[in-house]
């Protein structure tokens, strides 16, 4: 049986985090549209973007087919 996957799977785009953007979480597509009508709500851009193998950490790489195909990243900043 495999660990739960833990947030700190994927720690975000550098790119995206210099230009203002948060990491702020990792879920599933279904969950990020929910996420993203909220933050949205709450005054936030809000950008959802496909996980690439290059976003996930040395630790989770032997999975990073699954978590790529199964998980997005949701970042906000400031509107």
């Amino acid at each position: 049986m495999s660990a739960p996957l833990d947030d700190s799977a994927a720690p975000g785009d550098p790119a995206l985090l210099a230009a203002g953007w948060v990491r702020r979480h990792l879920t599933d597509p279904e969950r990020a549209e929910e996420s993203a009508a909220l933050y949205r709500e709450a005054g936030f851009e809000v950008l959802v973007e496909p996980l690439k193998p290059k976003d996930i950490s040395a630790a989770c790489e032997h999975c990073a087919a699954t978590l790529c195909r199964s998980y997005v990243l949701v970042y906000t900043r400031r509107g």
